[in-house]
């Protein structure tokens, strides 16, 4: 068993529990799981609600074409992106990468990376993020500044290790 711990509480009492990294057998269709929208990109985690994760977090993206992520880099996390549908250019460390569908790219932590949709049509990622929840975090905060115009888009970056280049 891996994963995580939690506490739980019940008549004065303190009891670790320790979550399964898959406790049970989970299925999940195109961009279901918990959904994120940051501006015109739409992310699903391949996770339910309430449930933890071992590690690593696993998420779909549907980008329509030209949507871009700018170049950034992050410590905190590696990332690797499988492409299921489209093309994408990545560039990573001054080196520019064309991808397709079944290709995949392993960024490094801490590498400058950024990468658009290239194809005609939307293009979907898989992407799995490491450790588990990290990168989870950074969009859920990112998304509520983005609805929130009295929060820091900034100091959601600074807080999370996000560095735009």
């Amino acid at each position: 068993m891996g994963g995580e711990f939690a506490s739980q509480r019940g008549a004065g009492k303190c009891k670790l529990l320790i979550m399964s990294d898959t406790a049970r057998l989970q299925h999940f269709g195109p961009m279901e799981g918990k959904a994120y929208q940051l501006g015109a990109l739409k992310l699903a985690f391949k996770r339910r609600d309430g449930e933890a994760e071992g590690a690593y977090s696993l998420f779909e993206s549907l980008e329509p074409p030209g949507a871009r992520v700018d170049l950034h880099r992050h410590a905190a996390w590696q990332e690797t992106f499988i492409v299921l549908e489209g093309r994408f250019d990545f560039h990573v460390d001054g080196e520019r990468q064309s991808l397709g569908p079944g290709e995949m790219l392993v960024i490094p932590r801490g590498a400058a990376h950024g990468f658009g949709c290239t194809s005609a049509e939307a293009g979907r990622l898989l992407t799995i993020s490491t450790p588990a929840r990290v990168f989870e975090a950074f969009v859920a905060d990112t998304s509520a500044a983005n609805s929130d115009p009295s929060l820091d888009i900034r100091a959601v970056f600074e807080r999370h290790g996000f560095e735009l280049v």
